[in-house]
């Protein structure tokens, strides 16, 4: 088991926090939808556009451009796939 430890500054932490406290409120908040609510605010709140974006590090460009293939395994069918390979009745 590997352990890491990081470091931030108190405007990193205060960054950090917030964002948990967004989880909770979001995971609160679709803990009280129905299923078929739920589906729909993920539909709505979905990324619409490629995922792609430029960075600079060390003095060196990157560009990170993200594709996904429309024929591709869903989410929910890898994950019955996974689990049905390793579960025996």
């Amino acid at each position: 088991m590997s352990v890491f430890q990081i470091e931030l500054t108190e405007k990193q932490w205060e960054i950090v926090e917030e964002v948990w406290a967004n989880v909770e409120q979001e995971t609160a908040y679709l803990s009280t939808l129905s299923q078929e609510q739920r589906l729909a605010w993920f539909r709505e709140h979905q990324y619409p556009h490629p995922i792609s974006f430029e960075r600079e590090i060390g003095g060196t460009g990157y560009t990170v451009n993200a594709h996904f293939s429309k024929g591709a395994e869903t989410v929910d069918g890898k994950v019955n796939r996974i689990l049905n390979q390793n579960i025996t009745l």
